[in-house]
């Protein structure tokens, strides 16, 4: 065979074979850390359990270990993290809270201390009540907290100034309520809110809406809203609140973060790692069964999310009160 022909047959064999993953330069030499910022059994939890079991049974990624490390709001398994500059075995689960933690001064840590690799979903709010609650819509809510909004004791989890806070905030302001005057309460997560909210305690909660989920099928409770731009397939019969009038599209993205000083080598290898467990079937089925949002985005477009949500949320807090005024953005 000639050189004219023996180069044909590779072009075609290569045009042939099927698209793949880019190999990159660097690859995990030794354990991976994956660190959670909460304990076992929590969704921050079941999130990076899932991806190291995608990550073994697909012999992607085999020698990696699940390291809990809950407080602070996620500071100490951050701060961990950060302690392993320019090391791309150690990589954590984070929320917003990287962002909230710092405004409010909870955190010396500022995230950009750490290196985005990916978002890997969305997490939306939602408003839910008892069945018995004479409140049947978003509308009905916001109607009463502008009549009187210390008429309604809401949970936002365990943290104010969290995304459930900020939704509903949004939401009373766009219905003409003064947010500072809402009558906000908080407990250890969302479990002890819907014990509470079920026992009568509360008026309202609002949460991520995979924990409300299973309580609004089994008719405890009414989902009164969701935040996002569609209904989740989860829940086809419940409205939006832009639906109802009210453009408030909120929720705490799901990402993966590394210590500072990665080189691009190493950001790039969790780049094509992730975003093939993001198309994984065992994740899209973790998203529709949660009623999550599917959103990936790579290391650059996450900082940029970064950027912006810092700004927004600095924003609303301040407005609220909880951020001192001689507080300036780093």
């Amino acid at each position: 065979m000639n050189n004219l022909g023996a180069t044909l047959m590779t072009v075609v064999a290569l045009a042939a074979s099927p698209p793949a993953f880019a190999q990159s330069a660097w690859k995990p030499e030794k354990p991976v850390e994956f660190v959670v910022l909460s304990a076992p059994g929590g969704g921050n939890d079941r999130t990076a359990r899932l991806m190291q079991k995608i990550w073994r049974e697909a012999k992607w990624l085999e020698n990696v270990n699940v390291l809990n490390k809950p407080g602070g709001g996620g500071a100490l398994a951050y701060t961990y993290v950060s302690q392993h500059a320019g090391d791309g075995h150690y990589i954590a689960v984070v929320r917003k809270g990287v962002l909230t933690n710092h405004i409010l001064g909870r955190s010396t840590l500022h995230y950009t201390e750490l290196t985005p690799l990916a978002v890997m979903a969305n997490e939306p709010n939602a408003i839910a009540v008892r069945t018995d609650s004479p409140m049947k819509t978003a509308r009905d809510l916001a109607e009463q907290l502008k009549t009187d909004p210390q008429s309604i004791t809401t949970s936002v989890g365990s943290t104010r100034g969290g995304p459930s806070h900020m939704m509903m905030v949004q939401l009373a302001k766009l219905g003409g309520s003064d947010a500072r005057k809402l009558k906000i309460v908080t407990f250890s997560g969302s479990a002890e809110s819907i014990t509470n909210l079920l026992g009568g305690h509360i008026q309202a909660i609002s949460a991520s809406v995979d924990a409300l989920v299973p309580h609004h099928k089994s008719g405890a409770m009414r989902i009164l809203g969701v935040a996002t731009a569609k209904r989740p397939a989860a829940l086809p019969g419940v409205s939006t609140f832009r639906e109802q009038g009210y453009d408030v599209v909120f929720g705490n993205w799901t990402a993966i973060m590394g210590p500072k000083g990665l080189a691009p080598a190493q950001i790039a290898y969790w780049e094509e790692l992730l975003e093939r467990t993001f198309k994984h079937p065992a994740w899209q089925g973790m998203i529709d069964a949660d009623a999550l949002e599917a959103d990936f985005r790579k290391s650059q477009p996450m900082r940029e999310l970064l950027a912006r949500d810092e700004e927004l949320e600095r924003r609303m807090l301040t407005e609220l009160g909880m951020v001192k005024p001689d507080a300036v953005a780093k």
